[in-house]
């Protein structure tokens, strides 16, 4: 049997590190959770794998892990579509290791057809659904297989399985109804690009011999124009060279942990996007914590896999603070309190279900109320993304027309007179 060290936090924070041993590193991690201890890292010491470091799973990744896959909408499609599957399995007392056998036949694509035939394996040499299924990171996240685990220890598999279904339709379409949002004004922007850069290179240019007969400065508008356009028809490996420098650099600057936390402060205080951003988040945590607490996953570990599936830094700080204040021995609702970004709504609501003891209803009344708000809060965006891009169009058409047809005006009036 393997042997693991694992360093951990005690409820009072203080580090340690013992040595277990376990089939597995989801056993030890939950041999360590059953004590009161936090899992930190788990050290596998082993001789085929001495020394090597495993994520805690729904910790977050340290630096090098191999990271999830973006594989875009057509993989989410496919492992929700799974997931129906394997509630399908659970509810009709197929054997799973058939059941995952016959859904990677009906799988389209091959990559989750071979992870899919994996997991069959591993489930067939005895590991269970939820070790199988994390053996497969680039498929399945930790809440994903943390979700599963707890099913399977609580014996509703089934149940878990159909709320984690749901909880991934729900977010498709949070994620649809945004991205329905931002279609239009992307387009409308992409277009606008498009037509500069074709009016710099090939429609200046023709102006720009007509101008250099001009007597006299030419208007500042038209010199601005007439520099960019040389810039970009002359030099144009020099502007494509700064374009992806910039790029680059930006890129670079929001890895830093400090300038992504300063960004994702910032855009949860943007008058309308941050009310959408933050209903979003609401959603998403709502729908988690009712999820995982539906799997009877201990409050921890579900604030810890909520924490580390938030995107936004400052939301994901004020869920790890609560975290801090559980683990210390105080109430959901204290821990609540104290969060930054989290409404006064939420915070109430919460604090009457843990008073009386009804927590899931109202986790379906906030799920309900926020998701009403979200898509409000899209229509409104959507609304008022439109007159800022007719007059960020106007604009730019105006400032082409300045830069041409000022000397024009000026060489009919010295015509005029002459």
């Amino acid at each position: 049997m393997p042997r693991f060290i694992v360093q951990f936090a005690d409820a009072t924070g203080k580090l340690g590190s013992q040595v277990l041993e376990a089939p597995s590193e989801r056993a030890a991690i939950a041999r360590l959770e059953s004590g009161g201890k936090t899992p930190v890292s788990v050290k596998v010491e082993s001789a085929g794998r001495k020394g090597g470091a495993a994520r805690v799973p729904g910790a977050p990744a340290a630096k090098g892990d191999r990271g999830r896959k973006r594989g875009g909408g057509a993989r989410r499609r496919a492992i929700l579509d799974f997931t129906h599957q394997l509630v399908a399995i659970a509810e009709s007392g197929i054997p799973i290791i058939s059941g995952l056998k016959a859904v990677a036949e009906q799988t389209r694509m091959p990559e989750l057809r071979s992870a899919i035939l994996r997991i069959a394996g591993r489930v067939e040499g005895g590991r269970s659904l939820a070790d199988a299924l994390d053996a497969e990171p680039e498929f399945f996240s930790p809440l994903y297989t943390r979700t599963v685990a707890a099913g399977e220890a609580a014996g509703k598999v089934p149940e878990v399985l159909l709320a984690l279904a749901r909880y991934q339709e729900e977010e498709a379409e949070t994620r649809g109804q945004i991205r329905s949002a931002l279609l239009y004004p992307a387009m409308v922007v992409g277009a606008l690009i498009v037509a500069t850069v074709f009016m710099l290179v090939f429609v200046v240019p023709q102006f720009a011999a007509l101008f250099e007969k001009f007597s006299g400065q030419l208007p500042l508008p038209t010199r601005v124009l007439l520099a960019v356009s040389g810039a970009v028809t002359h030099h144009y490996w020099i502007v494509l060279s700064a374009l992806v420098a910039l790029v680059l650099s930006m890129r670079r600057i929001l890895a830093l942990p400090r300038a992504r936390a300063w960004l994702d402060h910032r855009l949860l205080r943007l008058p309308v996007f941050g009310n959408l951003l933050l209903g979003v988040y609401m959603v998403r945590f709502i729908e988690l914590l009712d999820l995982l607490m539906q799997a009877a996953l201990p409050i921890t570990q579900s604030l810890r896999v909520a924490a580390d599936s938030m995107t936004n830094s400052a939301v994901q700080k004020d869920i790890r603070g609560m975290l801090h204040a559980v683990e210390g021995g105080r109430s959901l609702t204290e821990a609540f309190a104290e969060a930054q970004w989290f409404t006064p709504l939420v915070k109430r609501m919460l604090a009457i279900g843990e008073y009386a003891g009804r927590t899931d209803q109202i986790f379906a009344y906030l799920r309900k109320y926020y998701a009403t708000q979200t898509t409000r809060s899209v229509k409104l965006l959507s609304t008022l993304v439109e007159p800022v891009l007719v007059t960020g169009l106007a604009a730019v058409v105006l400032f082409f027309a300045l830069a041409i047809f000022l000397p024009m005006w000026k060489l009919l009036k010295l015509v005029g007179t002459a």
